[in-house]
C-alpha cells in the first residue's frame, strides 16, 4: 500500500474511533510524531505494530484490494 493511502485509511480510522494521534500513540507505546509521520505520508508504522494498531483502531488484520488501495492490512 502507498504511503499516503495507508497514512489517510490509518486516521480515517483514528477519527471514526474518536481518539486523537496522543491517545493512539499512548496505546501503541509510540511517540505522536510518529503517528502523524504515518498520517501524513512520510514513513509506515514498523511490521511489529500492525496488530496492535489493528486492534487499536478495531479493523481486521485482513487485507482487502479496492480500487488499488488495501483496505487492510494482511498478516496471515
Amino acid at each position: 500500500m502507498e504511503k499516503d493511502k495507508m497514512g489517510q485509511y490509518i486516521a480515517q480510522c483514528r477519527k471514526r474511533r474518536g481518539m486523537n494521534q496522543k491517545e493512539l500513540a499512548g496505546l501503541l507505546h509510540v511517540t505522536e510524531q510518529a503517528v502523524s509521520r504515518w498520517e501524513r505520508g512520510v514513513g509506515y508504522p514498523e511490521i511489529t505494530l500492525l496488530i496492535s494498531l489493528a486492534q487499536a483502531l478495531h479493523v481486521s488484520v485482513v487485507e482487502r484490494r479496492k480500487r488499488g488501495c488495501s483496505r487492510r492490512w494482511n498478516i496471515r
